[in-house]
């Protein structure tokens, strides 16, 4: 006689379902935790608090805009501007990483490599302050100022 026969269909069929439903749990918990952990590498923090920030100085002459990647508050007024700053108007651009920017006294000030360039001139230096409303730049540390001239 068959072995399969012999045995009770009750237990066959109990048998059945447990393999069953710890095949269905193992599939859920193994979709479950890889979609959770898919989420947690898919969400990264960011260490800014404002991503791709944009400011402006405004003077009657003219006005600077002021883009970097990222910004964090120092306080109400003041922000570190990180990553790529670039201060641009019609007639000069400066481009340094690290900058405080005031907001309330729409001055900037920067310790760390700049380069300011405009049609006949490049200065290389060590940092910059911009005060005034952005009508006065004092250029500090090393500096390096290129002048090119057009005789004819």
């Amino acid at each position: 006689m068959n072995f399969l026969f012999s045995l009770d269909r009750k237990y066959i069929l109990l048998f059945s379902l447990v393999i069953f439903l710890s095949f269905f749990v193992f599939i859920f918990y193994k979709f479950f935790f890889s979609f959770e952990e898919n989420i947690i590498s898919n969400f990264s923090v960011k260490s800014a608090d404002i991503t791709d920030p944009r400011f402006s100085i405004d003077n009657l002459d003219r006005k600077i805009l002021i883009t970097a990647r990222e910004g964090n508050f120092i306080d109400d007024n003041k922000i570190l501007l990180k990553k790529n700053v670039l201060f641009k108007s019609k007639k000069f651009s400066i481009i340094s990483d690290n900058v405080i920017f005031n907001r309330k006294e729409q001055t900037a000030k920067s310790d760390n490599k700049s380069i300011f360039k405009s049609n006949k001139t490049k200065i290389s230096s060590e940092g910059f302050d911009i005060y005034d409303n952005g009508n006065k730049i004092k250029f500090h540390g090393n500096s390096k100022i290129i002048l090119k001239w057009k005789l004819f």
